[in-house]
């Protein structure tokens, strides 16, 4: 946990850690903060034939596997298994990675509504830690892919939105080409 946070204050991106020590679970620490489970997102690690993704979706929504499959072009991605995320960061809580892909060295994958969020607030590996930072921020420095990753997400697609399996990849602006 200490590790994220320290990542965090490097990056020099202002962020509110929002702790609650007894917590088991992180909706217990948002409800202890008075912050609405609707600010809350998951991160949902992937296997995939390249090692391991992170999903970031709404806390209260599920996964949807199929999309998640698509986003990664990948049809024989699954669930990482519990023993493959405590080997990989044994100071995370299975249900507490945060979505800090540049951080883990993994690709990220966000639903298109906790894109659309001004803030977000998860869990910075343990359950009684949730840090609440301004999305902008947060993925200021990722190379990101946006797109559906749950069925209400899809569902409310625009019509032409769905070609591809790609929504978008926020990476830094390119700079104008000078022609001069």
């Amino acid at each position: 946990m200490s590790s994220v946070l320290d990542y965090l204050r490097g990056r020099g991106v202002p962020f509110l850690v929002l702790p609650d020590p007894d917590a088991t679970r992180p909706e217990e620490t948002a409800e202890r903060h008075d912050v609405p489970t609707e600010e809350l997102v998951r991160t949902v690690v992937m296997s995939n034939r390249f090692g391991l993704a992170l999903m970031v979706v709404p806390w209260n929504r599920q996964l949807d596997l199929a999309l998640a499959r698509r986003a990664m072009n990948d049809p024989n991605a699954q669930r990482a298994l519990d023993q493959e995320l405590e080997e990989k960061m044994p100071e995370f809580e299975v249900d507490a990675w945060p979505p800090l892909g540049l951080f883990l060295l993994m690709p990220t994958f966000v639903d298109r509504e906790v894109a659309d969020r001004e803030q977000v607030v998860f869990p910075a590996g343990k359950p009684g830690t949730l840090v609440c930072i301004q999305t902008e921020e947060l993925f200021r420095d990722d190379p990101v892919v946006i797109t559906a990753l749950t069925a209400e997400t899809f569902a409310a697609e625009p019509v032409g939105t769905r070609r591809g399996n790609l929504w978008a990849v926020r990476n830094e602006p390119q700079p104008a080409a000078n022609t001069d």
